[in-house]
């Protein structure tokens, strides 16, 4: 048995997980932590100088576990604030003497790979045609899988933190605001839709937390090893629910983390636009991500 650590440096979210692995490759979680950070607050171009202070004691809390668990080894990987931002050498700098390892900073495309490679752990997404999706704070990946293969993998810059510093200011969220967020997703994935109009697909697969509040709202036990289903009624209701809320409002609903109440709007507008523009049969809540096929390429 070896056991392994992955870092994501998310633009909205770190994530720490160590995991062992048999003989067989089969991966048995030892630690799983995640820590708001939002380095995207304000967009991508620049990583504000209260963010990068911040996000610098999280790594000290991770590396801390890290020397706890003892791992064989660790690989520390940064996505779209940490590819753009023109400041991101005043984070990865001191990021890098705290974890004692390289960041490996990777494009979309190998982010959607990875991604691809540890949603693809869950065996009931070895038949049909799936849509996964992975939103981000700066970006989001979509790819969409056949009977387990991946057939084409995009990364957009329409992560939540971008959206949010682009369109939404005003709270409750105005009419004009959602039209203006729903026409730019659509333009954006016009050229995706474009290349899969003719699959039809069974169902789109929600990769990350922004996902998973789709069942914590519902007062579901989110999970870490299986995958969860969400009728498209159930996910309207939501929508509803939270796109008419003011700020007080959302602080108050349950299961809905107050690190989420901001970003929340364009989350789920951009999932209802994707929802309208590829019409999946349901939504599918994938425990897994890019940690894991992180691990999966590690082992």
């Amino acid at each position: 048995m070896n056991r392994y650590a992955v870092i994501d440096l998310g633009s909205n979210t770190f994530h720490l997980l160590i995991s062992d692995v048999n003989n067989q490759g089969i991966l048995s979680e030892v630690y799983r932590q995640r820590s708001f950070t939002f380095l995207s607050d304000g967009g991508i171009d620049s990583i504000q100088e209260h963010r990068i202070v911040h996000g610098l004691k999280v790594l000290e809390s991770f590396k801390q576990e890290i020397n706890h668990h003892k791992p064989i080894q660790l690989r520390v990987i940064g996505t779209a604030v940490l590819r753009s931002a023109s400041n991101r050498m005043e984070f990865i700098r001191p990021a890098e003497k705290i974890l004692g390892v390289p960041i490996e900073i990777i494009d979309g495309n190998t982010e959607a790979d990875y991604i691809y490679k540890g949603i693809t752990i869950s065996k009931e997404l070895n038949q049909d045609q799936h849509l996964i999706m992975d939103v981000g704070g700066g970006s989001t990946e979509f790819i969409l899988i056949q009977d387990g293969k991946k057939i084409i993998a995009e990364s957009f810059k329409l992560g939540v933190g971008v959206l949010h510093a682009m369109f939404h200011k005003n709270d409750p969220i105005q009419p004009a605001e959602i039209e203006a967020i729903s026409l730019f997703i659509q333009e954006t994935l016009s050229p995706f839709l474009d290349q899969i109009r003719k699959i039809r697909i069974k169902s789109l697969v929600g990769a990350s937390g922004s996902f998973e509040i789709l069942e914590s709202m519902r007062m579901r036990n989110v999970s870490t090893s299986k995958v969860s289903e969400v009728r498209l009624q159930e996910f309207d209701a939501l929508y509803d629910k939270i796109i008419t809320s003011c700020e007080a409002e959302r602080l108050k609903m349950p299961g809905l983390p107050k690190e989420r109440v901001q970003l929340i709007l364009v989350g789920m507008i951009l999932k209802k636009v994707v929802l309208d523009l590829f019409k999946p049969q349901i939504i599918l809540v994938s425990p897994y991500s890019l940690k894991e096929g992180i691990l999966r390429e590690m082992v």
